[in-house]
């Protein structure tokens, strides 16, 4: 009887613990009570499962049937976050509320101290963050808070307890005082724009851009305008003495005198104006005039026709590039040097032609142009794409897309390092990237010594996945932040990580062309409605990966080729449904599925799953970017679930 007493209190505390635990369903309906306005929210019932198969509930990342991230964007929520039930999903490493109508103080996610990742921007927090709110979040990688009210300092904690931080994003708020010393060797992508910042940069932070500081007039220091001046302390640095009226008059000295300098400097400003309005009329008919002269040309060489010897180079057409005005090329990147149109006119340049050297199979040209392989004198070696579909767009908006693109910067993008405008064609130049294109290499001659394993192909859709999310972000304010990702337009750098080009150009292509060439026109709602969007880029990802897994070449393709494509989305589609979508893959694929690694078998149904929801009929149901990017590199609870690299 005695030991009973004793047990007792130990079932009845195991009791308890029972009664308090939920479910992950149990939570997250729970944490929906808490919302308003949660009608985007209505998938999400007692009678299923958050994470069950094709019926997952809105706005959430699962890994294997359990949720590990809550991304519920710009669904109009409001509402006093509990955030009491998530600490009942022990797996949750991300959270994203970006761009609802939630307000008043940050709410207790502090109390997740497993997250990894925590977007709250574009909403109404207001007020304070206590300077020792992140404290116990040490796993914290990525901190977004932007776009809000909050007011007060710079929560210390930021600075000085989390070591793994890589993004922290406080623009446009209304934070006040110095900025904490950060001090991680990890930050890659910091922004404290437009807040009421002051006092000097600390040097933890000088590595990076003045952009990030401006909107803050008492910020001075680091790459700024502003220097610090350190003044020391003196007992009178200004002697005010004698009378009042000494005083007034020293005021009145000093309004004047500042406004002798204010008329002198628009007096030198109007000046200015009118010299330059004189030299852009100058400039204005010496262009004209150079419009009507005789054609520069720049020879091209097609491989394979240089048996006439220097009377074929003198004599041949069949490949020339015309350029009827001597305006210079525009460096918009000079990473890989600066160069001239003349040094392009010099150069010998080749038409890059098929993968495998036959009509049969799909060109990498065609799409926004024909494309070409030069070496100028100075030994750097560049492709000239001839673009002859955006002779609608003015110079000014040319000028400001293109040196956009060519500022981007990222492991896994191509931008552009020059231009070149006349008003029938334009020149884009890029860095020739010796390796071949994903195309070739999934599609060319080249033996099976030459495939592409597994291990290889998961690299490559995860280097693209990070390379169309950072372009959804940089370049969100389009409605095709690509708009043309294609195999051909994928290349492959030294080490395997592929490298996505000719993106962003959707605004400057004519409107009548951009169906014929952008692939993102291809995707279903494009070709019903005519309506794209960045979900149309996740459409054209999905049939990326879908043609890696299965190594064939996609209808869905606009300007290739087509040589038989198949259609793959329809292919796929069917084939999952019936649960014969082993049989499809690529024979290096299935070996890796069929392989004793139960690892690899798990990787490949995550990322033919992805394909395939990345390619639904409705664009609705397609993930964001930033979703594929959680899905794709799920490895373990020690991972980072969302690893971007700048």
């Amino acid at each position: 009887m005695a030991v009973a007493w004793l047990i007792w209190p130990f079932v009845l505390s195991l009791t308890a613990l029972s009664a308090n635990s939920r479910t992950e369903s149990e939570a997250l309906l729970k944490f929906k009570e808490s919302l308003t306005n949660t009608k985007s929210l209505d998938s999400w019932t007692p009678d299923s499962e958050p994470c069950g198969g094709t019926q997952r509930w809105v706005g959430l990342l699962c890994n294997k049937n359990t949720v590990f991230g809550l991304q519920i964007e710009k669904m109009g929520l409001s509402g006093n976050i509990d955030v009491t039930p998530l600490a009942d999903l022990p797996d949750l490493r991300t959270i994203s509320i970006m761009n609802n109508s939630f307000s008043g103080n940050i709410p207790e996610f502090n109390r997740l101290t497993a997250l990894k990742s925590i977007y709250l921007s574009g909403n109404r927090f207001s007020g304070n963050i206590p300077s020792d709110y992140f404290e116990n979040m040490v796993s914290l990688k990525k901190a977004w808070l932007s776009n809000n009210e909050f007011s007060g300092l710079i929560p210390l904690s930021l600075a000085t307890t989390l070591p793994n931080l890589m993004e922290l994003h406080l623009e446009n708020n209304q934070f006040i005082g110095v900025i904490p010393k950060f001090n991680q060797s990890t930050l890659a992508d910091v922004d404290l724009s437009n807040n009421r910042l002051s006092g000097e940069i600390p040097p933890g932070l000088s590595k990076f851009d003045a952009r990030i500081f401006a909107g803050n007039p008492g910020l001075c220091g680091a790459k700024l305008a502003t220097p610090c001046t350190h003044t020391r302390n003196r007992s009178a640095s200004i002697s005010i003495e004698g009378t009042m009226k000494d005083a007034n008059k020293s005021k009145y000295y000093i309004a004047f005198g500042t406004l002798g300098v204010l008329f002198i400097v628009i007096i030198i400003s109007l000046v200015f104006k009118k010299k330059k309005k004189k030299r852009r009329r100058r400039r204005t008919r010496r262009t004209t005039e150079q419009d009507s002269n005789d054609d520069h040309q720049i020879q091209v060489t097609v491989d394979g026709s240089r048996t006439g010897g220097e009377r074929q180079s003198k004599t041949s057409r069949s490949g020339e590039l015309t350029n009827k005005s001597t305006a210079d090329l525009v460096m918009v990147n000079k990473e890989k040097g600066v160069f001239a149109l003349s040094d392009l006119m010099k150069a010998a340049a080749h038409v890059l032609g098929n993968p495998g050297g036959g009509s049969s199979r799909p060109s990498s040209s065609g799409g926004v142009g024909s494309a070409y392989k030069a070496v100028i004198a100075s030994g750097v070696t560049v492709v000239v794409k001839r673009v002859t579909v955006m002779n609608q767009v003015s110079t000014d908006v040319f000028d400001k897309e293109i040196k956009k693109l060519g500022s981007l910067r990222h492991m896994n993008i191509l931008p552009p390092l020059a231009y070149h405008f006349r008003r029938d064609e334009k020149l884009l130049v890029f860095e020739f990237v010796p390796n071949l294109s994903l195309l070739h290499r999934l599609h060319g001659d080249h033996g099976e010594d030459f495939q592409l394993d597994w291990p290889s192909r998961l690299k490559i859709i995860q280097g693209i996945a990070r390379g169309m999310w950072y372009l959804h972000e940089e370049l969100g304010f389009l409605s095709l932040p690509h708009g043309n990702l294609k195999s051909s337009n994928i290349f492959l750098s030294d080490d395997g990580e592929p490298l996505v080009s000719e993106f962003g150009l959707q605004r400057l292509i004519n409107p009548d062309a951009r169906s014929q060439s952008l692939v993102a026109y291809k995707s279903p709602e494009a070709e019903r409605d005519g309506i794209v969007s960045a979900k149309s880029d996740v459409f054209s990802f999905g049939v990326v990966v879908l043609e890696i897994l299965t190594g064939k070449f996609p209808s869905q393709y606009a300007g290739l080729n087509r040589a038989g494509g198949t259609n793959l989305v329809e292919w796929i589609g069917s084939a999952v449904e019936q649960g014969g979508w082993m049989d499809l893959l690529h024979p290096v694929v299935v070996a890796a599925a069929a392989a004793d690694d139960k690892a690899s078998s798990e990787e490949i149904e995550n990322v033919l799953r992805i394909g395939v929801r990345c390619t639904r009929e409705d664009p609705d149901q397609r993930p964001s970017m930033t979703e594929v990017i959680d899905e794709l590199t799920m490895e373990d609870s020690n991972d980072d679930f969302i690893t971007i690299e700048t």
